[in-house]
């Protein structure tokens, strides 16, 4: 290796660079042959849990640069060959990327005492039930922070992509980093069970949980590229499209919102379904658990109005994004006269009230589900599910089983190329992948 100082790998300067041979230092090497006038440049990034080294591709920037994480078989592989994909072209002018990469579990210098090497390591840590994904994101979000602290890299504008197993851990990576803004997989892995080297593991549950289709949720909505050869056997052609529209399904039908809790009004703390809480005075106060009715388990909120008084009982207000569809639903039995309504309310950062949805139930002696639907506007911060019994209205009506869901426009560019088997570089993805991460870092 090469010390840094001699200049002769990196266009550019960077001060936060510290002496070869320290923590934080760099070395450099001039490495197999580079598309671009570059050479990788390698550095440690220390952490409590021992260092990660970590391979750099670009000028040294004067500022946080625009960052792109290239994963596959090691550093070298990623940062100088093929598999550097759409790095080629973002690390020239005038996007001047900063490309970076770490070896995957089980390659290169992240080997485990006593598992082989590359993927069927990965089956055997799975076989025993350890999370080698997990180890993986620690190690990367050890090498992104280390370099943001160094003012290398800007945290608004991270990019991750990778090719085959890289596409895999680029996804997963993603799906556990919200500062990543777009992942790219280059014919991903995108089930574990479809390679070969996991036959040993088939039969082991543990394998599912570590698949991309468990960890889709936080990517919904998020900017998500996936090419891959039509006859790819080696990853999966199927798997690849089917995580493809699985992504687009739930950005369009809406996924679960984590924040309503005691759904079905049966968790009673001093007899009330905490955390809902009862509107004061002078609102009248004839709302509370009952066993009377249930459409599922035990219980369900029992809401008696009165003409000419109103009663309001609501979630805690709950983290709302602006422009993003929300859906609330519940179900209902009446038991006389008119049920009480479901409102869907967004509130400002000062927590002025800036818009509302809401659905009046028809009358029915049977369940029936409900649902009122809104989209949160540009100032909105929280929202609530309030069951609104109204002024004017008169009636006993039972709610139970409230959910909220969030829908938001998918954001999943699906490419499929007629490739022959073994082509995970399909021709022009490059370079449509550059384009499309540019705008989506950068917009």
């Amino acid at each position: 290796m090469t010390n840094l100082s001699r200049r002769t790998v990196l266009k550019g300067t960077a001060a936060s660079f510290v002496a070869a041979g320290t923590a934080g230092a760099l070395t450099s090497t001039a490495g197999p042959a580079q598309a671009a006038p570059f050479s990788v440049v390698y550095g440690i990034a220390p952490g409590p849990a021992g260092d990660v080294e970590y391979g750099l591709l670009g000028t040294i920037p004067s500022a946080p640069a625009p960052t792109l994480v290239i994963l596959s078989l090691t550093i070298d592989r990623a940062l100088t060959s093929s598999h550097l994909q759409a790095g080629t072209i973002l690390v020239e002018p005038p996007a001047n990327y900063l490309c970076v990469s770490i070896d995957p579990p089980c390659h290169g210098g992240h080997l485990y005492p006593g598992r082989s090497e590359g993927l069927p390591g990965w089956a055997e840590l799975a076989v025993d039930e350890h999370d080698f994904v997990a180890d993986f994101n620690t190690r990367l979000k050890q090498v992104l922070d280390h370099l943001i602290d160094e003012e290398l890299v800007d945290a608004e504008r991270i990019a991750v992509a990778g090719t085959s197993r890289g596409g895999f851990l680029a996804l997963r990576y993603a799906a556990f980093d919200p500062r990543v803004a777009c992942a790219v997989g280059y014919a991903p892995v995108t089930d574990l069970r479809q390679v070969s080297e996991f036959a040993t593991a088939a039969s082991v549950p543990f394998v599912d949980e570590l698949s991309l289709a468990a960890h889709l949720d936080p990517l919904v909505g998020r900017p998500v590229y996936i090419v891959i050869g039509d006859r790819d056997v080696r990853v999966g052609t199927d798997s690849a499209i089917e995580a493809a529209r699985a992504l687009s399904a739930a950005a369009v039908t809406g996924f679960p919102v984590a924040g309503i809790v005691n759904p079905s009004f049966e968790d009673l703390t001093g007899g009330w379904p905490a955390p809902w809480t009862l509107d004061p005075l002078p609102k009248t106060q004839t709302a509370g658990p009952s066993t009377t009715q249930a459409h599922t388990g035990t219980g369900s909120l029992r809401v008696e109005n009165a003409s000419g008084t109103a009663v309001g009982v609501r979630t805690p207000r709950l983290p709302a994004v602006p422009g993003s569809q929300y859906t609330a639903t519940s179900w209902v039995y009446t038991e006389s006269g008119t049920p009480a309504t479901m409102f869907l309310e967004f509130f400002n950062a000062s927590g002025t009230r800036v818009g509302y949805e809401f659905v009046a139930p028809a009358a029915s002696s049977t369940w029936e589900d409900v649902s009122v639907s809104a989209v949160a506007p540009a100032d909105a911060a929280t929202l609530d599910v309030l069951i609104y019994g109204a002024v004017a209205a008169q009636g006993v009506s039972y709610h139970d089983d409230v959910t909220l869901t969030r829908s938001v426009a998918s954001e999943v560019e699906l490419h499929v190329l007629s490739e022959p088997r073994g082509h995970t570089t399909p021709t022009g993805a490059p370079e449509h992948s550059a384009a499309w991460i540019e705008r989506n870092v950068s917009p």
